[in-house]
C-alpha cells in the first residue's frame, strides 16, 4: 500500500515538476537581454540570439546534454521568446485599430496552427528515437523566436 501511495504521489507531482523545469529563469532572461543588447550591427536580427540561454543551460546544468536536459533547456528559452511574443502581441492590441488587430488575431491563430503542425512533423519525422524530442523542442524555439521578432518589428519598424 505504501508503494502504491508513493507511486501515485510521483505521478501527480511529475507534471508540476516538468512544467517548472521549462519556465525560463532570471539567469535565462539576463542572458537573452544581454544578447539582444549586444546586437549592434544594423543587419542583425533578434533571432541571432537563439541559443543564447539554452546553450549556456546545456553547458552548465547537470544533465544538460542528456536528451531530457537539452529539451528542458530549449523549452526554457522558448518560454522566454514566447513571453516576448505575448508582450508584443498585447501592445499591438493596444495600438492597432480594432479591424487590424482582428486580422492579426486571425494571423496569430494561423501561425500557431502552422507552428504546431510543422514541429509535430519534426517530431514524427525522427520516428521512435530520442532525437525526436530534441528536434521538436528546437523547432518550437526557432518558430517562436521568429514570430516574436516579427511582432516586435511591427511595434518597432525602425528598430
Amino acid at each position: 500500500m505504501k508503494a502504491l501511495t508513493i507511486a501515485v504521489f510521483m505521478l501527480v507531482a511529475l507534471p508540476a515538476t516538468a512544467q517548472d523545469s521549462t519556465t525560463f529563469t532570471t539567469a535565462d532572461a539576463d542572458l537573452m537581454t544581454a544578447c539582444l543588447a549586444d546586437l549592434s550591427d544594423p543587419s542583425s536580427k533578434q533571432t541571432d540570439c537563439i541559443g543564447a540561454a539554452s546553450n549556456v543551460c546545456m553547458d552548465t546544468e547537470e544533465g544538460g546534454y542528456s536528451t531530457i536536459g537539452m529539451v528542458q533547456c530549449t523549452a526554457r528559452e522558448t518560454d522566454w521568446w514566447d513571453s516576448r511574443l505575448n508582450t508584443s502581441y498585447t501592445k499591438l492590441g493596444e495600438t492597432l485599430d480594432a479591424d487590424l488587430f482582428t486580422t492579426l488575431q486571425q494571423a496569430q491563430r494561423t501561425w500557431i496552427a502552422y507552428r504546431d503542425q510543422s514541429c509535430g512533423f519534426e517530431y514524427d519525422f525522427w520516428g521512435n528515437g530520442s532525437m525526436r524530442s530534441i528536434a521538436h523542442a528546437s523547432c518550437m524555439l526557432d518558430e517562436t523566436a521568429r514570430r516574436a521578432e516579427t511582432l516586435w518589428r511591427y511595434l518597432n519598424p525602425e528598430g
